[in-house]
């Protein structure tokens, strides 16, 4: 359940749960959270899309250097079981209606660069809000890792973290509703960039951990690692079924 960490404003303080890199708190409708390292880029993100709606609104920063972005209100899928509503089909063309509104909402902006658009680059059930039945997502939280990049970049993590990944006759259906909802796009490399993700993040975990940041390690004591490369090893080795079933 969730507790309270301290007080502030004469208001509790209350530590939310997902948090497994850093320790995030809501205080009435203000979240705190430590800043990024790359903070200033996040912050001109959320600000070019507050009129949109899918993000937080950054709010400032504490005196004890913790930024305030405002919470919205929904279901956060941040631990399985998720309700079952989260893998249905209406919900995950919800999820890639929402990321085409915010690629298209950044493409040809400065904050994209000589990139296609903004990439969150860590889209998962965990860091999307959903309406409280889940039937529909309606805001993506935790922009740290926000950078330009390719739209494909963003397709391939959606399709590596919100299937279930491991039986084909739903993985493909899966993949298909979240397609369908982001619109047309150029996905000849999804499979390579869902591959090119996964090995990124199982030996990035693993280098970070070995280097002496707590957070990875406990990530690594999770087996987190390993479950990543279990996920890439049955997407390598059914590359040509998931390919043919999606026609890409």
């Amino acid at each position: 359940m969730p507790r309270a960490v301290r007080q502030g404003w004469g208001v509790d303080e209350v530590e939310l749960q997902g948090g497994f890199v850093n320790v995030v708190v809501r205080r009435g409708d203000v979240v705190l959270r430590e800043a990024g390292e790359r903070a200033g880029f996040v912050r001109e993100v959320l600000a070019g899309l507050e009129a949109w709606g899918g993000a937080p609104r950054f709010l400032g920063v504490e005196e004890d250097g913790r930024e305030r972005l405002s919470f919205i209100d929904g279901y956060v899928a941040w631990e399985r079981p998720w309700k079952p509503a989260v893998t249905s089909p209406e919900t995950l063309r919800s999820v890639g209606r929402l990321v085409r509104e915010f690629h298209d909402l950044t493409a040809g902006t400065a904050l994209a660069g000589d990139q296609e658009v903004v990439c969150h680059n860590d889209l998962s059930p965990k860091n999307t809000v959903y309406t409280n039945d889940a039937t529909r997502a309606i805001a993506f939280i935790d922009w740290d890792l926000a950078a330009p990049g390719p739209r494909i970049n963003d397709i391939a993590f959606i399709c590596w973290q919100y299937a279930d990944l491991g039986n084909l006759d739903r993985v493909i259906p899966q993949w298909q509703s979240l397609l369908a909802g982001y619109g047309p796009a150029n996905t000849r490399s999804l499979i390579p960039s869902i591959l090119n993700w996964q090995t990124q993040a199982a030996d990035g975990i693993d280098r970070a951990a070995k280097a002496g940041n707590r957070a990875m390690q406990h990530l690594q004591s999770l087996g987190v690692p390993a479950t990543i490369r279990t996920h890439r090893h049955w997407i390598h080795d059914n590359a040509d079924a998931l390919s043919a079933g999606l026609s890409v």
